[in-house]
C-alpha cells in the first residue's frame, strides 16, 4: 500500500473518531438539558443514541440512570447505575451508588440500598454524599442512632451542604434532643434560607421553640414523610411539654423555662405579639441560657464546642437581627420584604457569614 494513502486513511479515521467524540458530547449535553427542564424521557432518548456511538460510555449511562430515578422507573435505574459502579469508573463511582441506593430504597429494598452504600464506602473511602444517604436510609428504617451516626460524618466531609444538617435536625428532634435540633435546623437555614423546605422547616422549627403549636397535619418533611406519622406522639409544640431532663450536660429545664418566661413577658406586651419579633426574642433567650452554660460544661462534643459557640457569636454580633431575618425569609413576609428592601446590609451580613469579619452597623 502506499505511504500516501495509508496516511490518507489514518488521517480520515481520526477525522471520524474526532467527530464522534464531538458528536458524543454534544449529544450528553443536549441530554442534560432535557433533563434539567423536567424532559426525562426525552433526555434518555439523547444518552441512547451516544451509547449507539460509544457503549462503553459511562457518563451516558449515568446520566441515563438519574433520568430513570426521576420518572420513579427504579428498574432500570437500578441497571444503569450497576454498569456505572461495575465499570469502576471512579469520578461517577459515589454518584452511581447513590443513585442504585435510591432506586432500591423507593423499591422497599432498604436493607439492600443500605448493604450497597457500605459497599460504596469501602470502594471509595469516606464521602459526605454516602454517609448522607447512609443517614437516610437508616433513618427510614427508625434506626435513629445509626442516622445521627452517619449524618454527622457527612457534615464533618461537608459543612456547605445544607441537607445533612436539616436530616440533622429531624433526627435529633426525633431521638428527643430538641434544643440541639433547634440550632441544626438555625444551620440548615442559614445555608438554604429560601426554599419550600426551609419554610417547612422554620414552621416546624417555630413549633420546637414553643412558640406555635402543632397542627393535626404534620409539617411535611423533605425526606421520610411516613416518619411523622410515626413520631407524632411526640411532637413538641407550644401547649406540649418537651424532654426536660439533663442530656449531654445540658440542663433542658432553663431552656425550656428561658422560652415560657420570654413568651409570658411578650404576651403581657401584646395578646398578639409580632411572630418574627417572637422568634428573635425567645431565640435570644435559648442562645444566652446556652453561653451561659456552656462556661461551665466539660462536656467535648460537637454541640458544645461548635454549635453553641457558633450562635453565641451571631448573637454578640450587629447582626443577630439581620441574621433572624435572613433565616425567617421564606416563612415570614416581613423579613422578605425586610431583605429585598435593605439589600445593602442583607449583603453586609451574607459578607459577613462567608468570611467571619463583620463590618460594625446598626442593628435593622
Amino acid at each position: 500500500m502506499k505511504k500516501s494513502t495509508i496516511v490518507f486513511l489514518l488521517f480520515s479515521f481520526m477525522l471520524n473518531s474526532a467527530f464522534a467524540q464531538k458528536s458524543e458530547h454534544k449529544l450528553i449535553e443536549e441530554g442534560i438539558e432535557l433533563h434539567d427542564k423536567g424532559q426525562y424521557q426525552e433526555a434518555i432518548e439523547k444518552y441512547r443514541e451516544v451509547l449507539k456511538i460509544n457503549p462503553k460510555s459511562t457518563i451516558a449511562t449515568y446520566e441515563m440512570a438519574l433520568s430513570f430515578l426521576e420518572l420513579k422507573n427504579y428498574t432500570d435505574a437500578s441497571k444503569y447505575s450497576s454498569i456505572v459502579i461495575n465499570s469502576n469508573d471512579k469520578s461517577l463511582s459515589v454518584g452511581a451508588y447513590c443513585v442504585k441506593s435510591e432506586a432500591l430504597a423507593e423499591m422497599g429494598e432498604v436493607d439492600k440500598a443500605i448493604d450497597w452504600l457500605k459497599e460504596g464506602l469501602e470502594k471509595n473511602g469516606d464521602n459526605y454524599l454516602l454517609h448522607f444517604n447512609l443517614a437516610i436510609n437508616y433513618y427510614k428504617k427508625n434506626d435513629l442512632e445509626n442516622a445521627l451516626t452517619h449524618v454527622k460524618k457527612s457534615i464533618d466531609y461537608n459543612k456547605s451542604a445544607s441537607g445533612p444538617f436539616l436530616l440533622y435536625a429531624y433526627a435529633l428532634k426525633d431521638s428527643g434532643l430538641w434544643v440541639q435540633s433547634i440550632l441544626a435546623t438555625q444551620m440548615f437555614l442559614l445555608l438554604e434560607p429560601d426554599s419550600q423546605r426551609s419554610k417547612n422547616a422554620f414552621q416546624e422549627l417555630l413549633q420546637t421553640m414553643l412558640i406555635t403549636s402543632t397542627t393535626d397535619t404534620p409539617v411535611e418533611r423533605s425526606f421520610i414523610q411516613q416518619q411523622l406519622y410515626r413520631n407524632k406522639s411526640q411532637n413538641i409544640s407550644a401547649g406540649n411539654l418537651p424532654p426536660l431532663s439533663i442530656e449531654d450536660g445540658l440542663n433542658r429545664n432553663l431552656v425550656y423555662h428561658a422560652i415560657t418566661s420570654t413568651i409570658d413577658s411578650l404576651n403581657k406586651i401584646s395578646s398578639e405579639p409580632d411572630i418574627f419579633i417572637t422568634f428573635a426574642e425567645v431565640n435570644k433567650s435559648i442562645l444566652n441560657i446556652l453561653d451561659q452554660e456552656s462556661r461551665r460544661i466539660t462536656e467535648q462534643n460537637v454541640f458544645w464546642n461548635f454549635y453553641v459557640p457558633f450562635f453565641a457569636e451571631i448573637l454578640k454580633s450587629d447582626y443577630y437581627l439581620t441574621f433572624c431575618r435572613y433565616i425567617s425569609v421564606s416563612h415570614i413576609p416581613e423579613s422578605l420584604e425586610w431583605w429585598n428592601n435593605n439589600k445593602p446590609e442583607a449583603e453586609k451580613f451574607k459578607q459577613w457569614f462567608e468570611e467571619g469579619d463583620a463590618p460594625q452597623k446598626k442593628e435593622p
